[in-house]
């Protein structure tokens, strides 16, 4: 398993932000969980729908070549 200076390498910069954010606060560790577990969601989507854009330009640039 990675340890937690190899995640924070990973993580978006808002990601480890909100996490350190969640920490001066003292949050649960259950409540971390959960907040990374749905900003990590957000962000996979967000990466996904980027890829899907970045592909369907790619295409049109393509067929306007023709």
């Amino acid at each position: 398993m990675k340890n937690e200076n190899q995640l924070s390498r990973i993580q978006h910069p808002v990601i480890r932000k909100c996490m350190k954010h969640l920490d001066v606060i003292g949050a649960h560790d259950k409540t971390k969980q959960i907040v990374y577990m749905y900003m990590k969601l957000m962000d996979d989507e967000i990466l996904r729908l980027k890829k899907q854009n970045a592909q369907l330009h790619q295409d049109k640039k393509t067929a306007d070549n023709w």
